[in-house]
This record gives structure tokens, C-alpha cells and sequence, in this order.
């Protein structure tokens, strides 16, 4: 079962679109958002939430075409980069506003989960630091039990230690299997480490969306002269960029790459790589 189901999904904003979306979130995964400022990541975000209005397209909840987001509103958690919530306000305050507007508020997880990431309840937000208060913000999505949490740039600007606290809470999260999380972030590391699934966006259309651990051990990077280029078979390329004289090549099928052509240099994958390129570079249709 799929937790999202997005096809062809379209929105014209001003001078930016968002073309012909269509992925899915499959239910027990994570699903690692990636593409460069301006790519159309948040919009989409904001379109899955209702807080855009689509043009066109359908956005299917657990597969029921019949709901639409404000039905299934309260099975969602949204975590953006910043903590909504007045800076006079404590932990503790704020369980007693949330725990009136989510009938499924659980207060013992919520605190269970502020003791677990050494957050003091009483504590002014005011005092908090840039990772304290997005720890907070993630605990108050988790605490009324979502199954489907929706991320954007949850982790930007923490250091690795919190970083990685995190992310093991998303890796606990998704061990119920009807659990899934899109997870929107320009920290392609943190994705390496979780996602299950990469959806690639540039320019407001999905360039890709793979089985992260196909993307990692299928694809590769090739290095070579123009010469070297020219020989290689289009169906392997799915993007390339020109530095100086070399070529860098993102190969879609490392197995038969190596076999046709022995004597090329072949790195491994990075997605920071697959970004650069693809975006620097040239995509091949």
C-alpha cells in the first residue's frame, strides 16, 4: 500500500510550475526528497498539505480516492525548518494546547519523548537552542501518533550529533510498518544513512524517483575524455557534465558498464554528485 499516491500533479505559480508530479510513498518507508533550492520540493510539500490549490492531478491518501486531505488531516504530521509557537511558551504549555486540538494527543509519549531527548518542560522556548527547538518541533508531530509524517529540511543548520539523534528517531518511527515519512532535505547524507526510496526534482518535474540501495549500488560515475565519451551508449547515461576536458557521467547500469568498457575510471554514487551533475550538466531523455 502506498501512504501517497501522486499522479500528474500541476500547479503555475507566477514564474514557476510544478509539471506533471507524480511519485508515490510507499506505507513503512522513507522517502528522501532531494533537488536544489528552487526545485519545486516545498510547493509540492504545500500541495500534498492543501495549502496550495492544485491546478490539476490527484493526490491519493492509502490508496482511497474518495478522502481527501482534511479527512485524513489527523493521520498527518508536517515538521517544517522552523518551531511555530509563541517563544514565551514552554514544552510543558504546549502539550496543553496540542492535547485540545488532536483527540489522539498521547501526553505520556510526548513527555516520554522530551525526557528521551533531555528537554526540560518548563524551559522557555526563548532558551532553547536551533536544535532543542527542532527536536521539540518533531516531538510535537510524533505525539499524536501520525502515520504519515511529512518533513521539510528538518535537520538544516544542526550539528551531527543532533543530526543523528534524529534520524534514529525517524528509523524508530518507521519500525511500525504502517509508518512513512517524506522527508524533504538539501543534507543528502542524512538520506544515505535512512531513505528508502530517492525522489529526484529539478525545475519543478521529477527527474527520478529509485530504490535508494538500486540508486547506490546500480549507478555509478564515470570520468573520461571526449574520445572515451563519444563511445558510450546513450541507454547507459542519465546525465553528464563537462569539466575542462573530462567528462563526468552518470551511468544508470554500473554491471553492464563495467563488462563494455573495462578501462574506464568508475567511482561510486553520491547523491550530492547525482545533483551536481544532473543539474550543472545535461540530462539525456
Amino acid at each position: 500500500m502506498n501512504a501517497v499516491t501522486v499522479h500528474n500533479l500541476c500547479k503555475k505559480m507566477n514564474q514557476f510550475s510544478i509539471q506533471n508530479v507524480s511519485f508515490q510513498v510507499p506505507s513503512g518507508s522513507i522517502v528522501g526528497l532531494i533537488g536544489e533550492n528552487g526545485a519545486g520540493k516545498t510547493s509540492t510539500i504545500k500541495l500534498l498539505l492543501n495549502i496550495l490549490q492544485k491546478d490539476d492531478g490527484n493526490i491519493i491518501f492509502w490508496e482511497d480516492p474518495n478522502k481527501d486531505f482534511i479527512q485524513v488531516k489527523d493521520q498527518i504530521a508536517t515538521v517544517f525548518d522552523q518551531l511555530a509557537f509563541y517563544d514565551k511558551l514552554s514544552a510543558e504549555k504546549i502539550n496543553h494546547i496540542m492535547k485540545h486540538i488532536y483527540t489522539s494527543w498521547d501526553s505520556d509519549y510526548y513527555f516520554s519523548l522530551l525526557q528521551q531527548f533531555n528537554l526540560e518542560k518548563k524551559q522557555l522556548l526563548r532558551q532553547f537552542s536551533k536544535g532543542m527547538k527542532m527536536k521539540l518541533n518533531i516531538i510535537i508531530g510524533l505525539a499524536h501518533h501520525p502515520i504519515l509524517l511529512i518533513l521539510d529540511e528538518p535537520t538544516s543548520g544542526l550539528d551531527p550529533a543532533v543530526r543523528t539523534e534524529i534520524l534514529d528517531l525517524f528509523l524508530d518511527y518507521i519500525q511500525n510498518e504502517q509508518n512513512s515519512i517524506l522527508f524533504s532535505t538539501h543534507i543528502t547524507s542524512d538520506l544515505e544513512k535512512i531513505a528508502d526510496y530517492i525522489l529526484f526534482m529539478h525545475n519543478g518535474k521529477v527527474l527520478l524517483q529509485e530504490n535508494k540501495d538500486h540508486l547506490m549500488h546500480h549507478y555509478g560515475i564515470a570520468r573520461c575524455h571526449h574520445q572515451q565519451f563519444t563511445q558510450l551508449p546513450k541507454e547507459l547515461i542519465f546525465a553528464y557534465q563537462q569539466k575542462n576536458d573530462i567528462y563526468h557521467v552518470v551511468i544508470n547500469d554500473t554491471a553492464t558498464f563495467e563488462e563494455a568498457f573495462p578501462d574506464y575510471v568508475l567511482d561510486n554514487l553520491s547523491l550530492d554528485e547525482l545533483i551536481t551533475i544532473s543539474i550543472k550538466g545535461e540530462i539525456l531523455p
